[in-house]
């Protein structure tokens, strides 16, 4: 069974790129009304730039970082909402900035649902696939980070598609 990607990219590499995102917004948003509280989407960001990155560099402790991910997403959607549904948020910017935020942390947490149900076994039998690494599903035991993040060739037209499309 092949792993589940979204335009090419596995959950780790998702949640390097929702990590990525969140941190633009947050250092973006902190730079436009200079308020500290803006950095929130920052720490998020990093924590999910963290995990993805140990999940690649240590594919054993895949299962482990994707659900501190999926966890920090979580808070991210919950807190976000949170805020703008009470109507805590000072200006107008903030509470973009708070959608926008719910809106990354809850397009990686469906996405973190839909690796699970494609991974999740089918039988009684059958293995499990979701929280594996690439190792693990294919039994070789050397595995290097560089193949782990793919050649620019086979990333920058999703990385491209994609950005395109969120601007």
């Amino acid at each position: 069974m092949t792993r589940y990607t979204i335009a090419g990219f596995n959950m780790p590499q998702l949640s390097v790129l929702a990590g990525g995102m969140m941190g633009s917004l947050g250092v973006g948003f902190f730079a436009a009304t200079g308020y500290i509280t803006a950095l929130f989407p920052l720490l998020f960001g990093v924590i999910l730039v963290g995990s993805g990155g140990l999940s690649i560099a240590r594919p054993a402790m895949n299962a482990l970082t994707m659900h501190i991910a999926f966890f920090v997403s979580s808070v991210s959607v919950i807190l976000g909402l949170a805020t703008a549904v009470t109507g805590s948020w000072v200006t107008t910017t903030s509470l973009i900035e708070q959608v926008l935020m719910s809106t990354i942390g809850a397009s990686h947490v469906i996405a973190g649902y839909g690796a699970y149900a494609y991974g999740r076994p089918s039988t009684e039998s059958a293995s499990q696939v979701c929280g594996k690494s690439d190792a693990e599903i294919s039994d070789t035991s050397v595995r290097s980070v560089i193949k782990g993040i793919g050649s620019p060739d086979e990333r920058i037209l999703p990385a491209a598609s994609f950005m395109i499309v969120t601007d």
